[in-house]
């Protein structure tokens, strides 16, 4: 059992999924995990997490950046045996990331433990707000003849060829570890486990695995699994589903048999079931849907009937976030200038429906004000009588050019033509309805 799991695991109990450590000091997760390499010798991986909202972000080149400075010592006694230092540069666009509680900077240390025992010294200091973590603990190598590493957690594990997050990867698969040990089962559907097995190559009998949990005394999981070996040291992949888990803390173990002997590693971990702060608009998240559509277009899932509520809530919040993020604001300054447009939509395009679903509202809503409109009636060269229509035009972006008709004239005008607008698209009619002796001089921007 690793004592620093131990000490999280009791602060939580304390503190009721709290905060862990005092205001006066920078709060972070640190935890590891412990390997054997093909020569035998103990690899030590290091995992440090800090919540975005822990860390002081200062706006500064078009973004807001976080500045931490970590320092680790391995000590023997009186003597350092080896010390490593990092500074690490936090940057993010989205100034909302910067109060985020489900967001993260996660970052990793690796070591070759050449001593069957060390003391590890831990710190970090926050330069921008000058807060400070410290931990120390003592660290045992595993046995050279041990047949399971410990077990690491991962809220996430994908396939990604890419050079992101280098440190987290096994071949192409990023496992997104979780120092934290904090599950949100509003977040997740599952804790990812990853482990080893050190079995000698001569085996080729099958073993088996027992994965067990337990919370308050009482087992609420207990799974057996054939394993079989196939050289000196294999990869164990295996999943939990957080669904019916209930929050609180929980002990794991996972037992291997084979014939080499019987090896054991425990674990722990604790659900919560925090709900993210959520964004919309309206209450109902298919008018929200209808919203989105106005800026998104076709991009919007497919399939947004069969999600349930939960999902298209966070869809919801997540395109608010995307927001923010592509027009330089808070995500309540931009759902204040949207909730403005719709306002303004329904005051003065509502004649048949709401305002903000008509075409007029749906422009405005985008694209706000127009910088220029024209309003006249067709002439008698057309199919039709006399209908009034108005050309918008806006200066900035695209310069993209609407015209609107009414064509019913009852005030609900349609738009039946756009230009330098990849959202929209123009009636291949629409000439029939303003008179072939239009002066399309009038479109221009």
């Amino acid at each position: 059992m690793k004592n620093i799991k131990i000490y999280l695991l009791t602060s939580l109990a304390l503190c009721s999924f709290c905060l862990l450590f005092s205001s006066e000091k920078l709060n972070m997760y640190l935890d590891y995990n412990r390997f054997l390499d093909k020569n035998k010798n103990t690899i030590l991986l290091l995992d440090y997490q800090v919540p975005y909202n822990n860390l002081a972000f200062m706006a500064k080149n078009n973004g807001y950046f976080a500045e931490l400075q970590v320092a680790v010592k391995i000590v023997e006694g009186d003597s350092v045996l080896a010390q490593h230092e990092i500074n690490d540069i936090i940057g993010v666009k989205n100034k909302a990331d910067t109060s985020s509680k489900q967001k993260s900077y996660l970052n990793r240390f690796s070591f070759v433990m050449d001593k069957p025992f060390y003391t590890l010294q831990f710190s970090a200091l926050d330069v921008n707000n000058q807060k400070q973590f410290s931990s120390e603990f003592k660290l045992a190598a595993l046995p050279r003849n041990g047949l399971l590493s410990d077990v690491e957690l991962n809220s996430e594990v994908r396939p990604d060829t890419s050079q992101y997050m280098i440190k987290f990867k096994r071949g192409n698969l990023l496992y997104h570890s979780q120092p934290s040990i904090l599950f949100n089962k509003n977040l997740n559907d599952f804790i990812y486990l990853y482990l080893e097995s050190y079995i000698g190559n001569s085996s080729a009998e099958s073993c088996l695995l027992n994965l067990s949990l337990e919370k308050d005394s009482l087992i609420v999981m207990d799974e057996y699994l054939d394993f079989l070996p196939t050289t000196g040291s294999d990869a164990i992949n295996l999943k939990i589903p957080l669904q019916d888990l209930k929050p609180g803390l929980y002990h794991g173990t996972i037992v291997l048999q084979c014939s080499e002997g019987t090896a054991e590693s425990n674990f722990d971990f604790a659900v919560i079931e925090e709900s993210e702060e959520e964004f919309f608009l309206f209450a109902n998240p298919d008018e929200e849907y209808n919203l989105m559509r106005i800026f998104l277009g076709n991009k919007l899932p497919a399939d947004w009937k069969n999600l349930n509520q939960d999902k298209k809530r966070r869809y919801c919040t997540q395109f608010w976030k995307d927001m923010a993020y592509s027009t330089n604001r808070s995500i309540q300054s931009i759902m204040n200038l949207v909730q403005e447009r719709i306002d303004y939509a329904n005051r003065n395009f509502g004649h048949l429906k709401q305002g903000w679903t008509s075409d007029m509202g749906r422009i405005y809503i985008r694209n706000g004000p127009a910088d220029d409109i024209q309003r006249d009636t067709s002439s008698d060269e057309t199919n039709f009588v006399r209908k009034d229509y108005q050309i918008w035009k806006y200066t900035s972006g695209n310069k993209p050019v609407y015209m609107f008709i009414d064509i019913q004239m009852n005030g609900n005008f349609r738009l039946i033509y756009a230009e330098n607008d990849d959202l929209e698209s123009s009636n291949p009619d629409w000439m029939r309805y303003v008179g072939s002796d239009f002066d399309t001089s009038l479109l221009d921007n």
